[in-house]
């Protein structure tokens, strides 16, 4: 046999060897994953949340953009046009990528892709094949750059679309038996941000979880499906701001908390509490402002004034936070002194009525019991451990239990969490580059392996002539 062909055989093991080391874990198991978000909210800067996700054989990490209301995953290609992010899918790499160049429903004029499918996982304790997903090849809508990076993992399985609900990586991953149960859990928050897939780590959350129904029809001419009952938003008072009992949808990319009306909150000193004059809105950003007390630095958040806005979902009241979070540096395009307050008005009107955007979500630990068999989809919130609540507040216990509770809540409850040993794709190609046999000239390139190769002895004596 030639050298050279042995060389090849010898990668091509090495390749499955590396194949081999990301398998589908047993049945029945969870992933816990870190999140990267923000350390506070701010109009001057936008960091999306991001988690890793595994593409490709072998698998490239890839931290794409985490979306709540949506179902669509999507990559970033390596050579998109003018994407954001720092960690792109690089289809050459995997030998498990395909692709009909099957353009996407939802291309437009500067932001465009295509269907393709490859092994998608996370954490290395499982993965799903020949999952549907789009790879982006076009970025450069300025709107969209800057708050995807990387690509997009949609975490909402729609109930009016059934088509995307059976082909979404969750569902595959629960019918092919590799989940504990059919759930996510999310922390938003800067305070140990991570998201669970798989089962609820009992150590993420504090008090009982207040699961509450999504709705199965919402409202079609609305631009949100993710909607639920809602109680309201209470001021300082501790009273309901009057806006009715409206439906409330999650909102993962909104720096805001947004109301049907946001005059009817800050012109309401009962509402807004003792908070200093005067109140401005800024129009070039919809949000109002409080003079505040700053450092001149728009790098720091302010911690006064306080701003008391609670939400509550099925009789359990959850303080939305105000330093970082509500309560945001002051901006270039706001008064010096001013700092943006982050409720604002909802322009659709259009349920739902309330959107609760990062605010809210960085406030609460959020849990979503995906659709199933004959199980809707379910929100599930609780107070995250580790954050300034008292025990009244984490002692609260829902005002209604949802039906079917007995066959769809009733979730295992992990007992250790799972680990796995991933070498993925950015990790397995040499460092040092080398000469393409038989194409001279061509350019040199990176090896899958090649340090692992056991170091070629010559018999110089065998060679020697007699």
């Amino acid at each position: 046999m030639s050298r050279p062909r042995m060389l090849l055989l010898v990668l091509g093991l090495i390749q499955m060897l590396l194949a081999f080391s990301y398998v589908q874990a047993s049945s029945g198991t969870w992933a816990s994953l870190p999140m990267t978000v923000a350390p506070y909210l701010t109009e001057n800067s936008y960091i999306p949340s991001t988690v890793p996700v595994l593409v490709g054989t072998p698998p490239q990490q890839v931290n794409l953009t985490v979306d709540v209301s949506s179902a669509i995953l999507a990559t970033f290609g390596s050579d998109c046009i003018l994407c954001a992010g720092s960690t792109m899918f690089d289809p050459d790499l995997s030998s498990t990528f395909k692709t009909n160049d099957t353009p996407w429903e939802l291309t437009g004029p500067s932001f465009s892709g295509v269907y393709v499918s490859d092994t998608v996982g996370f954490g290395g304790l499982f993965s799903a094949a020949d999952q549907p997903f789009v790879n982006v090849l076009d970025g450069s809508d300025s709107s969209l750059s800057s708050t995807i990076w990387n690509g997009h993992l949609g975490l909402f399985l729609s109930p009016l679309n059934a088509t995307s609900t059976a082909r979404h990586v969750l569902t595959h991953l629960y019918e092919s038996s590799s989940l504990l149960n059919p759930v996510i859990g999310m922390r938003f928050g800067p305070a140990n941000p991570k998201i669970t897939i798989g089962a609820l780590d009992p150590n993420d959350y504090e008090g009982t979880i207040n699961w509450v129904q999504l709705d199965q029809t919402p409202d079609t001419k609305g631009d949100y499906f993710n909607t639920f009952s809602f109680d309201g938003l209470k001021g300082y008072d501790g009273q309901f701001v009057p806006y009715g009992t409206p439906k409330a949808a999650l909102d993962s990319f909104s720096l805001s908390i947004s109301v049907p009306n946001a005059f009817t909150y800050f012109n309401n000193s009962n509402s807004t509490g003792p908070v200093p004059d005067p109140i401005g809105l800024v129009a070039d950003t919809g949000l109002f402002e409080y003079n505040c007390t700053t450092t001149g630095s728009s790098s720091i958040p302010p911690n006064s004034p306080y701003v008391a806005l609670t939400a509550t979902i099925n009789g359990v009241d959850y303080q939305i936070d105000s330093t970082g979070n509500l309560l945001r540096p002051e901006t270039a395009i706001g008064s010096i002194g001013s700092c943006p307050v982050g409720i604002k008005n909802r322009t659709d009107t259009a349920q739902p009525g309330v959107l609760l955007g990062l605010p809210f979500l960085r406030s609460v630990y959020v849990a979503y019991r995906f659709p199933t068999d004959n199980c809707p989809g379910y929100y599930g919130f609780a107070f995250p451990s580790g954050s300034n609540r008292t025990q009244v507040q984490i002692s609260q216990t829902p005002a209604a239990t949802p039906t079917n509770s007995a066959q769809c809540l009733s979730l295992a409850t992990p007992t250790s969490t799972p680990t796995a040993s991933v070498v993925t794709a950015q990790e397995a190609f040499s460092k040092k580059i080398y000469i393409v046999y038989g194409k001279q000239g061509a350019d040199q390139v990176s090896l899958v392996g090649v340090e692992d190769m056991p170091k070629m002895v010559w018999n110089w004596t065998g060679l020697t002539p007699v």
